[in-house]
Formats: C-alpha cells, structure tokens, sequence
C-alpha cells in the first residue's frame, strides 16, 4: 500500500503532422514530468487527476482516452524516512494551450514525441509516454 497516490495526466494535441505532449518543469527541484497531485477527501483519482491539471496549468477541457492508466511506484527518501509513491496518469486530448499555475509549476512547453521523450527527467515517466503513444497510435493512427 503506498503512503502517498498521486493522480495526473499526459496531456496531448494534434498539431498535424505530428502530435504534441505537455512536459511541465516543477518549480521545487526542476523536474520535468506531467501535471499530478494529491488526492483531496471525497475526490476519486479522476477528479483529482482533473482538478491538478486546471490548478497545474489551467486546462480544463479534457476529453479523456478511456482504456488508458497508466501506474508508477516508486520510493523515496522523505525526513530520514521512506515514502511508498504511486503515481496513476490518465491520457487526455486538449484543446487549450494552458499557462503555469503560480504554485509548483515553474513552466510549461508543448513538443512532439522525441523531444518529449529527452526533456522528461524521469525514465519511468518516458515509459508512460512511450505506452501513451503506443495506446494512441493502435487507437486513432499516427
């Protein structure tokens, strides 16, 4: 059972002739992921999933990919203890450019797949891009 869950998205658009991902820097530490948070009471991983992104980065239409969750766990070191961390990312189709939230978002960049891939910080979450990719391009081609 892990101490901490944390829902987000991988967020994309179609901008022919390619498709773009939101990577956003967090402003503590300068990791590049995707928009996530925490589970407020009475909120389902969806909603709360939905909630950090239009805190994160003010999106707020989002036309989620059913079929796709994509889950993370991983440990780290946390006032000389071990935090137990699952992160559940959904995939979603946006329509809207977004802007840095004034809390932990420091900026935010749209890029196509590869250059995606590069900035991420984190191998686990490339993977999840990878799968997303996968997952969109067996669904809707390309």
């Amino acid at each position: 059972m892990p101490d901490e869950r944390a829902p987000g998205f991988i967020l994309f658009r179609d901008c022919r002739p390619h498709r773009e991902y939101l990577i956003i820097k967090q402003r503590g530490g300068g990791h590049w992921g995707f928009p996530k948070g925490h589970i407020e009471p009475g909120e389902d991983e969806m909603a709360a999933a939905q909630r950090e992104v239009a805190e994160e980065v003010g999106i707020t239409r989002l036309i989620t990919q059913p079929g796709f969750a994509e889950r993370i766990a991983y440990r780290f070191p946390r006032g000389g203890e071990v935090v137990h961390k699952e992160v559940t990312l959904f995939l979603a189709e946006v329509d809207e450019d977004g802007v840095p939230g004034r809390g932990e978002v420091e900026s935010l960049v749209w890029l196509p797949l590869p250059e995606a891939l590069a900035r991420l910080t984190y191998p686990e979450q490339r993977d999840a891009l990878h799968r997303a990719a996968a997952f969109l391009h067996a669904r809707r081609g390309g």
